[in-house]
């Protein structure tokens, strides 16, 4: 048997970052529950794997020979007795486990015989693929027949190398939070089985296995987690929802109380984790139309109107645009708010003059110069010293207003 040779000595630091960087962003104010899991793990466990002291007491050095067995039961006996803690015993065993299965894995390498159709390639990785898939399921049959859980140490290197998945569950006891990570895995696998077996082209039939599946998973998460513990869990994988459509908060004065309220309306709208197994159906271009607006009000009677014109000015990609600009340079949110009304102003003008048929296009040109001049005057009085480096980078626009005699007559004006 194999000691494993590495342990995750700043796991206790990492998590204690994780959650204070959830808290700050997102106002969170779930608490790590202490009690053990819903699904039996030991309460020893749930504890966080504890930092070796200068003043330990030395203990005997037993044999390695002494205590390594082939016989897992007895391997597990032979570490209590010496006084190895659960959670070590627990590394050791399931890092000896993954040995065992990764030489079982190797025995059936993959090999394609030459002049091999697509569909005979396919069926030979199909095949590999459910045997991979059957050594899995042994080996965590297997952990939980020795430790009365299931526990996979791939779950663990993903908490520690991956910080989304740290910061997403960052607020979970260790132990619960590498189970999450575990059955996230499984389900995903299940999932691609499926749309893989249907090659992608999902019918009603494959629809609802997906939809059973990812029922199982919320199923299972429920007897692993707590009522807190899981509504803080399907808020926080609902954020991608934000992300997903392109919701913007420059700019927009909004608590983190009133965050995480739209984070959990918008569930109504798009479940994030369901859709994750179950793609949804395209919108028609009315469809989305109808969902923005149904969206956008369910924003409006929760930050009210003054904030809601806020949100509406921060989804403008101009505004986005010389908002991220002031705070580079150090300027005011007012500054950027001038400038975005300036511009809005200068295209309204501009887009006027160019249908206005009655000027000739001497009338025209000179009107836009002096349009252009004015927005300058406004621009240059609201960033001040930076305005140079504004019209060198972000405030192109201004030059769009007055074009040269090459496009002067027509054309649209930004």
């Amino acid at each position: 048997m194999k000691l494993p040779s590495l342990l995750a000595i700043s796991l206790a630091g990492n998590l204690a970052l994780a959650a204070i960087f959830i808290a700050l962003r997102m106002g969170s104010a779930a608490k790590t529950n202490a009690s053990s899991p819903a699904t039996g793990l030991p309460a020893t466990l749930t504890a966080t794997k504890p930092s070796p002291t200068a003043t330990e007491t030395p203990v005997p050095v037993v044999p390695w020979r002494l205590i390594a067995s082939a016989d897992y039961r007895q391997y597990i006996a032979n570490l209590r007795g010496v006084g190895c803690p659960e959670w070590l015993i627990r590394d050791i065993i399931v890092a000896d486990i993954d040995d065992l299965y990764e030489q079982k894995s190797r025995t059936d390498p993959v090999h394609f015989e030459p002049w091999q159709g697509v569909d005979q390639r396919r069926q030979s990785s199909h095949l590999r693929e459910a045997k991979l898939k059957g050594l899995r399921q042994q080996k965590l049959a297997l952990v939980k027949s020795l430790l009365g859980y299931e526990w996979e140490n791939y779950a663990e290197q993903v908490w520690n190398q991956d910080l989304l998945t740290s910061l997403t569950l960052g607020y979970l006891p260790y132990d619960k939070s590498c189970q999450v990570v575990s059955l996230r895995k499984q389900s995903a696998e299940a999932a691609q089985n499926i749309r893989e077996d249907a090659n992608f082209i999902l019918i009603d039939d494959d629809r609802a296995r997906l939809l059973s599946l990812y029922e199982g998973y919320e199923a299972d998460l429920s007897q692993r987690l707590d009522t807190s513990e899981l509504d803080e869990l399907q808020l926080r994988d609902q954020q991608g929802f934000l992300l997903a459509n392109d919701i913007n908060f420059a700019g927009v004065t909004i608590s983190s109380a009133e965050l995480r309220e739209l984070v959990r309306r918008s569930k109504s709208f798009r479940d994030m984790v369901r859709s994750d197994f179950v793609p949804d159906r395209p919108l028609s271009d009315a469809e989305q139309i109808r969902w923005r607006t149904a969206f956008d009000a369910q924003v409006k009677s929760l930050l009210g109107p003054e904030q809601f014109a806020d949100y509406q000015r921060a989804q403008d990609f101009k505004f986005r645009e010389i908002f991220q600009f002031s705070q580079q340079n150090d300027l005011p949110q007012t500054a950027a708010i001038q400038v975005y009304e300036a511009r809005q102003n200068a295209a309204e003008e501009a887009d006027e003059f160019q249908k206005d048929r009655t000027l000739s296009a001497n009338e025209r040109a000179a009107a836009l110069v002096l349009l252009k001049d004015t927005t300058m005057i406004t621009v240059s009085s609201a960033l001040g010293g930076s305005f140079q480096n504004y019209l060198a980078g972000p405030g192109e626009w201004l030059s769009a207003l007055a074009p040269g005699p090459e496009t002067q007559g027509g054309g649209e004006t930004q």
